[in-house]
């Protein structure tokens, strides 16, 4: 599970994530858990001119033959034109989370 918080190029801020979480880089645009115990926080840069909403979201990576069952466990899908890499589901909220299919090999992950 990845917790992905989106932002415009001049918000980026995860050095603040980084620290109010204790979290470590792994690369310049994420925060890790150094015992290993929490989700990794992403930083995903939106394009200037896309509106900013559902700025936090969650990426699950599930197993690729485990994809249906997710998709079926409830929700709407807002977006699956990144199919088969992932998957944009909706609760009747509007909060938002990205099903990814694990790599397998075959050309998939998740690119967001």
């Amino acid at each position: 599970i990845q917790v992905a918080i989106a932002a415009k190029s001049e918000a980026m801020d995860v050095g603040f994530w980084r620290a109010v979480l204790g979290y470590l880089p792994a690369a310049e645009d994420n925060a890790v858990d150094p015992l290993g115990h929490g989700s990794t926080v992403w930083m995903q840069e939106i394009a200037p001119e896309k509106a900013l909403r559902h700025a936090m979201h969650i990426d699950v990576s599930v197993a690729r033959e485990q994809v249906p069952e997710a998709l079926a466990a409830g929700g709407r899908i807002v977006d699956e034109s990144h199919a088969p890499k992932h998957w944009t589901l909706s609760d009747r909220a509007g909060n938002r989370v990205c099903i990814c299919g694990w790599p397998d090999g075959n050309g998939g992950g998740s690119d967001g």
